[in-house]
């Protein structure tokens, strides 16, 4: 049997599909636009005609950008800044979180009352500049990681979590034996494992796209993130080491290099999404225990 359509749904749903295609459209086209725009040669991105498909294909580009040693070192940088922050921002908040839903935890509802404090509440930009620097903090990568080391939203989301788990497969393993830290790690880390991957994303990406730490902290060149030397290339349309023909102008033009340094950019987060997205639909049948 056919299921019956009223015309009241009929219309929602005719302007839900319009409206999210319209929407898809307007991220996809010019996103779309941008890569065309890298990948088209000096004369057709000057000719301005430049829609959804490249002028005179070629990757002088990206090529240009893969020689930078500036630009290779700041990916590197960021690289290695994502990795660390996002796991120490996870393990601390998981631990956090299991020591306030502890049962021998004395003080568990102060401590949530200050955590809730500083989720809403903040010190403030300038007194956060003066404390960093004040600790001998100043341009070092420790700027860039220690002032968003603890992430009040995931240990509260951690917490409610955790407080849901059955008592009783805790209570068996401890038992059986097993240390708080095996606890932690081997029992009670499985079962928040697609929400901790979610937090690995949403740490990830906030840490890649770092860029406002650097313009406070950070002076020399060779410590910057990608983001700020992306800053940088939008702002002034050039490389330290730009080629020029025997002319005296630019070989590769100004929007070529923009277009191609923001695809280098945001590549890793659109490759590395889909393999993690999975978690997300696993969510729903972890916790589950038989009887």
């Amino acid at each position: 049997m056919h299921r019956y359509l009223s015309p009241s749904r009929i219309v929602f749903q005719l302007f839900n599909y319009t409206f999210f295609v319209v929407f898809c459209i307007s991220i996809l086209v010019p996103f779309i636009n941008a890569i065309a725009i890298s990948l088209s040669s000096y004369h057709g991105v000057l000719s301005g005609k430049v829609g959804l498909w490249p002028i005179e294909f070629q990757l002088d580009s990206y090529i240009k950008i893969a020689g930078n040693y500036t630009f290779l070192r700041s990916f590197v940088n960021t690289a290695g800044l994502t990795v660390i922050n996002t796991v120490l921002s996870v393990i601390v908040s998981l631990c956090a979180a299991y020591a306030l839903s502890h049962k021998l935890f004395v003080g568990r509802g102060a401590a949530m009352t200050y955590i809730l404090i500083t989720m809403f509440f903040s010190g403030g930009l300038i007194p956060t500049y003066l404390n960093v620097m004040n600790l001998g903090l100043g341009n070092t990568y420790w700027a860039l990681i220690l002032p968003g080391l603890v992430s009040p939203f995931y240990i509260i989301v951690y917490k409610n979590m955790i407080d849901q788990l059955p008592k009783e497969l805790l209570e068996s393993a401890e038992i059986d034996g097993a240390g708080e830290f095996r606890l932690l790690f081997r029992i009670v880390l499985p079962l928040v494992l697609p929400m901790t991957m979610a937090f690995v994303i949403f740490s990830a990406v906030a840490h890649w796209n770092q860029w406002f730490g650097v313009l406070l902290y950070i002076k020399e060149k060779s410590m910057w993130t990608l983001q700020f030397q992306l800053r940088e290339i939008l702002n002034n349309a050039r490389l330290e080491d730009e080629t020029l023909n025997p002319l005296g102008q630019q070989i590769i033009h100004p929007e070529n290099l923009k277009m191609a340094a923001l695809m280098v950019t945001i590549l890793p987060i659109i490759v590395i999404y889909p393999f993690v997205q999975k978690y997300f639909i696993h969510g729903q049948f972890v916790g589950a225990v038989k009887g």
